[in-house]
């Protein structure tokens, strides 16, 4: 989720350059190091931690939200809840639960981002299987995540094959209870590993061209 802070960061990019020239900008020296620079504050202004707080009756924008929960249900997840993310504005994310196969699901609605679902499985050795249906963003990871990527299909169906391709060892139980720790936790040890990464243009840039060219309408 850190990515949205670059993006909205990356607003000014687009309105100085508009779309024909921000491909000759990122190209050119003086993108890259933009890009680069900018890409750097927009990590460093993300937060280490965060905290959910549990939404009574959350309003969706989006039905396909509750399409996807009730898909989850289907396959026999349990829900812990609906979230806001206090650091966040914006930011909704229903959090449910298969004690069973330890698969915790996180369904996001985001005014800007859209809808997305992400299926994590935790491992006993400290490391992390998530399949989410965001598209690439071309971002290095930490040596302890693996993520897949899905189109939009239904959630059981892609719990199915989080489950199939999936490594197999030692996995950490979910729980109604520790899940929404567990998300707040997982976020904190993502933030710390990115601060202390540095970031790169060639991680910015096809985020940005892709993001630039969907919103083009929106921006124009």
């Amino acid at each position: 989720m850190w990515m949205l802070g670059i993006l909205l960061a990356l607003l000014v990019v687009w309105k100085l350059f508009g779309k024909r020239l921000l491909a000759v900008f990122l190209l050119s020296n003086a993108g890259r190091n933009a890009l680069q620079d900018i890409g750097k504050k927009a990590v460093a202004d993300q937060p280490d931690r965060i905290a959910l707080h549990r939404l009574a009756g959350p309003d969706w924008q989006d039905p396909s939200v509750e399409e996807m929960i009730a898909s989850l249900r289907s396959a026999g997840f349990q829900e812990a809840g609906v979230f806001s993310v206090d650091k966040m504005p914006g930011v909704k994310v229903a959090i449910l639960v298969q004690p069973q196969d330890a698969v915790a699901a996180n369904v996001f609605e985001h005014a800007q981002a859209g809808v997305w679902i992400e299926l994590v499985t935790r491992y006993q050795d400290g490391t992390t299987t998530t399949l989410t249906t965001l598209p690439s963003t071309g971002q290095n990871q930490p040596s302890w995540l693996t993520t897949m990527r899905s189109g939009n299909a239904p959630a059981a169906e892609l719990v199915r094959q989080l489950i199939h391709d999936r490594p197999i060892r030692a996995m950490k139980a979910v729980s109604l209870e520790q899940a929404p720790q567990a998300f707040e936790e997982g976020f904190a040890r993502y933030m710390s590993w990115r601060k202390a990464t540095p970031i790169t243009a060639d991680e910015i840039a096809p985020t940005v061209r892709n993001w630039a060219l969907k919103h083009e309408k929106v921006l124009s």
